[in-house]
């Protein structure tokens, strides 16, 4: 079945316009984030999406690999008509989406969970929602996952909106991205102390580690003023300290940083790698609960050179996985490096997993 109209849909097509968001690059911090609502809700698809005229959009996706499906089968185009958030259990169950070839098919969306993404005026722009090929519900904790973080996206975009029309305001908003971050991540950290489930507490101390990682970049971004480079020491020392409170008792960091400067750009990379490597060291290389991880950054104009390091027990094998991005931290880890057109090598003997990433990249502003 084609979704309906909204009963306002000139009012609404106006409003997601004034955003302008629509046919705009894909960005890392719109990524991650459906690579979080995807990991949380245990989802093979993740999306953020826009219901513009005749078709829906997609900002950023997991396991879909496509920007734009045409409106007449668009799930989402039926979720904005009904309320805040939606949760169909079995697709095919609904006479709405039963007849929709995008179910049907085989594999067909069997499952469907989407937050409604609502603009200033109130009025319906799109959704995050996450997909899966069999018929399933989620839990109350990933469900108020899904709000918040359709919540924070439509921060992200307001915010956008009123640091184009008003320059002025520059330091005021950056102050509300902050703050914002702040609260996702103490969300998730809370959600993850009271949660019994080992492999969902762990997901959730992911996410709101990522998050952490991307405020304390954040934070120095907003000291930057006028100037164009980001000291990496100085970032560093923030991402360590934030890092350190969430490691468990038995599990010593150490970041040493050469001092210089880099670009945003880099800085946010250089985070969101050593963010992934902890997390993952965390997760897997210490079965006695007890270890060491040590990063060393060199980051000059022109060259890079990362070396991540623990005393775990991962071996050759375990090293093998993480080079052919085998789990989600090490495909984050390749990614990432190659955007910056270096190979990250692995290695491990037993006595723990190594990453080094070394090479020439492109100077600040070039």
């Amino acid at each position: 079945m084609k979704p309906a109209l909204h009963p306002h849909e000139d009012d609404r097509l106006r409003e997601l316009r004034r955003y302008g968001i629509l046919d705009t690059d894909r960005e890392r911090e719109f990524d991650e984030l459906v690579e979080i609502a995807s990991e949380i809700c245990e989802a093979p698809v993740s999306v953020i999406n826009f219901i513009d005229q005749g078709r829906q959009w997609f900002k950023a996706e997991v396991g879909l690999g496509v920007r734009s499906t045409p409106l007449e089968t668009s799930l989402c185009g039926h979720a904005i008509l009904q309320g805040d958030y939606i949760e169909i259990s079995d697709t095919l169950d609904d006479a709405r989406m039963a007849d929709n070839p995008l179910c049907t098919s085989d594999p067909g969306f069997r499952f469907y969970a989407g937050s409604v993404l609502k603009g200033a005026n109130g009025l319906p722009l799109g959704t995050l929602c996450v997909l899966d090929h069999k018929p399933r519900a989620l839990s109350e904790h990933q469900r108020k996952v899904l709000r918040v973080l359709s919540r924070h996206i439509m921060r992200q975009l307001d915010l956008r909106l009123a640091l184009d029309q008003e320059q002025t305001l520059r330091r005021e908003v950056d102050h509300r991205v902050k703050n914002s971050l702040a609260s996702i991540g103490a969300l998730l950290f809370m959600k993850a102390r009271r949660e019994t489930d080992a492999a969902v507490r762990h997901a959730l101390e992911d996410a709101g580690s990522r998050v952490r990682s991307l405020s304390s970049l954040h934070a120095e971004l907003h000291e930057l003023g006028g100037q164009d480079l980001v000291s990496t020491k100085s970032l560093f020392m923030r991402v360590e300290t934030d890092l350190r409170q969430l490691l468990p008792e038995g599990i010593e960091l150490s970041i040493v940083v050469r001092d210089g400067g880099v670009g945003p750009e880099l800085a946010n990379s250089l985070v969101l790698i050593v963010n992934e490597f902890v997390s993952n060291s965390v997760k897997h290389a210490f079965g006695s609960g007890h270890g060491s991880i040590k990063v060393e950054i060199d980051a000059q104009p022109g060259r890079l050179a990362l070396l991540c390091r623990d005393n775990g027990t991962a071996g050759a094998a375990e090293a093998e996985r993480a080079a052919k991005g085998s789990g989600l931290g090490s495909r984050v880890i390749q990614s990432i490096a190659s955007s910056m057109n270096i190979v990250p090598k692995w290695r491990a003997s037993g006595d723990g997993m190594e990453l080094s990433l070394d090479g020439p990249i492109p100077r600040p502003g070039r």
